[in-house]
Formats: C-alpha cells, sequence, structure tokens
C-alpha cells in the first residue's frame, strides 16, 4: 500500500530562507532548529517565505549530523465557526491503472544521461513490486555505473604529497598542463582546490589518456554557480606540479590546504533515488517515472494488480525509494563519484553543448561545498570542454 510513513508532526515557523536554492531554518514551537532543503517543500503549491508557519514530518541526519526535515508542509489552521463553508473543488477524472502503464511504457532516460563506463558492474536484482513491475526489467538494465572516490572524512584528515598519478583532493598543490595556479575570472582570486582524479582512473569513462582538474572560487559561486569563469574543470596532461599562493585566505569553511588522498572504489551500478526522477520530469514528463513522481498525487482508477492499493496521498516516492534499497552493489556516497546520475536538490540544471544536453560524468562534495556540490558535464561526442554547475 502507498501509504505516507506516518510521523509525529512538529509546528514551527521558518526563520531563515535563500530564496535562491530554497535551503534554510525552522524554528520549532517546542524548541530547536531544523534545517530543510527543497525537496522536503513539495507538499507546497507556491514557494513560502519567512513566517511561513509549518509542520515538520519527520527528520533525517544531514550535513555534519545536522537535523534535516523529511518534508514540510503548510501549517493548515482552522476555520471560523462563521466562515461560510468553501465549495469542493471538482476531482480530476481517475486514470485507470491499466491505461497508465499502457500509455508510459518507458520507465526513463537514466541510461542517455550518464557517461558510460567501460568496465562492468553486476546489475542489479530488484524483487517483484506490484506498482513498478511493467518497468523493473527496464530498471535492472538501465542503471548507470558509477565508481565512488572515497574522501577522507573532514574530522579525520590523511595529509600526502600527491604525484601526477594519485587521485587527491583539497590542499595547495594541483598537477596542471601549465606552470600557473589558475585564478577565478570574475574576481581574480586563486581558485580553492577541488579535486583531481589521474587519467588511469578517468580512462573508464573518458578516452584520450587525460585527468581531470577540478578548482573552483568558493567566494563568488554561491551567486554564480553555473558561470563556467568561477572554475578550473577540465581535462588535462598532469605536467607541471603547481603550487598556490602562498599569501591568500580561501573561502570554503571545510577546506583544507593539506592534500587529502581520494581512493577510488570497485564499479558498481546505481538505480537514481525518486528525487532525480521528480527533477528530470520537467525535460521526460511522459515517462512512467516523471508521471508518477510529480509533485501532485495521481488518483488512479482500477482494476489494480493484486497487492496495490493506491492511497490518496500518493506515496509512490517513497514506496520507490523503499523498494530500490532492497538492492545495494557496493555504490555509497563517499565524497565524490563518477559516473551515475548529478545529485540534484531542487531541478535538473544539466547544461547543453552543440551536440545536445552534456552527460553527467562527476559529483564531488568533499566537505566544501555544505549541503551541495559541484555536478562536472562531458560532451557527448567528446569535442567540446567540460562544463560543470555548483549547487549549494
Amino acid at each position: 500500500m502507498l501509504a505516507f510513513r506516518a510521523m509525529s508532526g512538529q509546528k514551527g515557523t521558518i526563520v531563515e530562507l535563500n530564496p535562491n536554492d530554497a535551503l534554510g531554518w525552522i524554528e520549532l514551537d517546542e524548541g530547536g532548529r531544523v534545517r530543510f532543503g527543497g525537496t522536503a517543500l513539495k507538499s507546497f503549491a507556491v514557494s513560502p517565505g519567512v513566517g511561513t508557519r509549518v509542520e515538520v514530518h519527520g527528520t533525517a541526519p544531514g550535513y555534519n549530523g545536522v537535523p534535516k526535515a523529511v518534508m514540510v508542509t503548510p501549517l493548515v489552521v482552522a476555520s471560523a465557526a462563521t466562515e461560510a463553508p468553501k465549495a469542493e473543488p471538482s476531482r480530476a477524472p481517475r486514470t485507470p491503472w491499466p491505461a497508465f502503464v499502457r500509455e508510459h511504457p518507458r520507465w526513463s532516460d537514466v541510461a542517455g544521461t550518464c557517461v558510460p563506463c567501460a568496465r562492468k558492474a553486476p546489475r542489479p536484482e530488484l524483487p517483484e513490486h506490484p506498482l513498478f513491475e511493467p518497468w523493473r526489467r527496464e530498471l535492472c538494465e538501465t542503471a548507470p555505473t558509477c565508481v565512488d572516490l572515497e574522501v577522507p572524512h573532514y574530522l579525520k584528515p590523511e595529509s600526502f604529497d600527491p604525484g601526477p598519478g594519485d587521485c587527491f583532493a583539497h590542499g595547495s598543490v594541483a598537477w596542471l598542463d601549465e606552470p600557473r595556479w589558475p585564478g577565478c575570472g570574475l574576481c581574480s582570486r586563486p581558485l580553492e582546490m577541488c579535486v583531481q582524479i589521474s587519467p588511469a582512473v578517468l580512462a573508464d569513462f573518458l578516452p584520450g589518456g587525460r585527468g581531470l582538474a577540478a578548482l573552483f572560487c568558493s567566494h563568488c559561486g554561491i551567486e554564480n554557480h553555473s558561470d563556467q569563469r568561477i572554475g578550473y574543470v577540465r581535462l588535462v596532461e598532469p605536467r607541471h606540479r603547481v603550487s598556490s599562493p602562498k599569501v591568500w585566505a580561501p573561502e570554503s569553511m571545510d577546506w583544507r590546504r593539506e592534500s587529502q588522498r581520494v581512493t577510488p572504489g570497485a564499479p558498481a551500478t546505481e538505480l537514481p533515488p525518486a528525487s532525480w526522477y521528480r527533477c528530470r520530469q520537467q525535460i521526460t514528463p511522459d515517462t512512467a517515472s516523471s508521471a508518477l513522481f510529480v509533485l501532485d498525487a495521481l488518483d488512479f482508477d482500477g482494476p489494480f494488480p493484486k497487492g496495490f492499493e493506491p492511497d490518496p496521498s500518493n506515496g509512490a516516492d517513497e514506496e520507490y525509494d523503499d523498494w530500490v534499497a532492497q538492492q545495494r552493489n557496493g555504490a555509497s556516497w563517499g565524497g565524490a563519484r563518477l559516473g551515475g546520475v548529478a545529485n540534484w536538490e531542487i531541478a535538473d540544471e544539466t547544461p547543453g553543448c552543440a551536440h545536445g544536453e552534456m552527460l553527467h560524468l562527476l559529483d564531488y562534495e568533499g566537505g566544501q561545498f555544505l549541503e551541495g556540490a559541484l555536478h562536472v558535464f562531458s560532451c557527448r561526442e567528446h569535442v567540446c570542454e567540460l562544463a560543470f554547475v555548483a549547487t549549494f
């Protein structure tokens, strides 16, 4: 049964809200504060503002263990007794479930959104499910292959001196094509080192014998998150060991001056979470995943498959996440990831180039981006320069 998880609601007030990325804080009536992101606000018809009274349905550990709301809903205030009853809104016609399945034969376009990995990984094995059974085979066959890149925890740094064949993050050293440290194209400050991937590791995703270097300006990044001038994200031949300027105050709270070794994992398949499909639905509205995970509830009419009882609150997204959590082939977030889908929070911001929509290559979080990441994309034809989008 697709029912929303029962959780005791906690009432509170939105006291901080960034309108650009929908991240903010809720002050609870019983004391304490809870952080929230845009994905927790899907029940709002319009974006809330500071001062909005809300109800928090469950929390989960967020960045650095800070409680983060799972779902936030508007706080319903009872109408006055003298107020005239409002007319019931007209119901849209119910969608017959067999018709929905027939009209949505394709689950998603996930296989065409990621840079493929040359090394194979075991396909996921999902148990039967009455709701998702029509698309189970496609889900297993199209699950992207990714490689986790483990970055040391910020409380347990492991410093080392990187060579041209190493993968590493943070620090004051980079291995680049040219013997100079890059600066921001907007403010001219020296960029902060994010992550460097060696040619040997990157070869499973991109041909050409080059590695990847990603440096970023945190000073300009929040307001100009997709402006390519605020970062140096390129394929490089690691010929020159370059050091950052000595006099330099980095903007990132969790950036570290000493380089940290990055350890690649084995290739593993990854089934995207429901939140990725919700972000994708504006681009592929006709796929089954987009139709099931839209922000508004879908009402279905029978006949239904055995074991499937639709709930008016439409908990298909939670049902899906619980279902795919039953299989794990080793993929686990470790601070950075090659391949797989972009870890979007609010909306799909995939950039394009002369050859169409670009393919997702790398997500880097690494402690520098708080509740966001640096998302790196590659041209489908391996012709155009890499592109990136930063989210916070």
